[in-house]
């Protein structure tokens, strides 16, 4: 399957489906952020999930736009410096948080307040 295929593709699905996309493409960021041999891999997904919120926040609800803004200039920003050996767990811990927050927007995953 081909870049524009899978971008096309991609476009075809609801707003709640795209989210869920993202959320998988920065889990696969968690889990192989911390392994060097996936160094190219990872920067590859960075820029995958900021083209990835490029092509769904016309769909989303506008309040989440300036979540999804954030996190598109957090990838972008991590793309151009990664590897950092220091911080490649930060990585992992903040896309995986990410991943979760993606999921709850999309009504996916449910949070309940513990703090009662």
């Amino acid at each position: 399957m081909t870049v524009t295929h899978k971008l096309e593709s991609y476009k075809t699905l609801t707003w709640q489906q795209q989210l869920g996309n993202l959320a998988s493409t920065l889990k696969t960021i968690a889990s192989k952020t911390t392994n060097q041999q996936y160094d190219q891999l990872t920067i590859q997904l960075l820029r995958e999930g900021a083209v990835m919120i490029e092509h769904c926040i016309s769909n989303v609800p506008t309040e989440f736009h300036l979540e999804l803004a954030a996190m598109q200039r957090e990838l972008l920003t991590w793309r151009s410096t990664f590897p950092i050996e220091q911080a490649r767990h930060i990585l992992a811990l903040h896309t995986c948080n990410q991943s979760d927050r993606l999921l709850q927007m999309a009504g996916y995953l449910i949070i309940e307040n513990s703090y009662a």
